[in-house]
């Protein structure tokens, strides 16, 4: 078997189940489910966002964003506020102090330090590849689940 062949069945086997475990296991410790805390983190990183924005960013309908922004709402990761721009609307907000977040800043802690420890087996230029090859491949799955929803 090649490095590419063995890459190729790490990354769409165990490595993707692997952090598909982890993030609902992180989902769980903050009292979610795996897809609303995923929607947390879109919120964290494409926010404030409007909730039809959400919706397109996760391909759920606009009435299952609503439930989850209240599902987040409600677990102290994200609130609504009114748009400044337009007053009818509201934009989602994430929260960025509160029990939630203390939580997932303890998780992280232990999980970025063993992550460092991970990298520091590589050096600048392996990083720089390594970073190039994560950026692209997540292009590719972004682009991929966008051409499965219209189908």
């Amino acid at each position: 078997m090649s490095v590419q062949d063995d890459l190729g069945r790490q990354m769409g086997g165990r490595f993707s189940t692997a952090i598909v475990q982890f993030h609902a296991a992180v989902a769980e410790r903050v009292g979610l489910n795996v897809s609303d805390y995923k929607c947390a983190e879109i919120i964290r990183r494409l926010g404030p966002i409007n909730p039809a924005r959400l919706a397109a960013a996760t391909g759920m309908s606009t009435a299952a964003t609503a439930q989850v922004v209240n599902r987040l709402e409600k677990a102290g990761l994200a609130e609504r506020r009114p748009d400044p721009g337009d007053g009818r609307r509201t934009l989602v907000h994430p929260v960025e102090q509160g029990t939630a977040q203390e939580e997932l800043g303890r998780i992280f802690a232990g999980f970025g330090a063993r992550m460092a420890a991970v990298m520091e087996a590589y050096d600048e230029e392996q990083m720089r590849t390594l970073l190039d090859f994560v950026s692209r491949t997540t292009e590719v799955l972004e682009a991929e689940a966008v051409t499965l929803r219209r189908r």
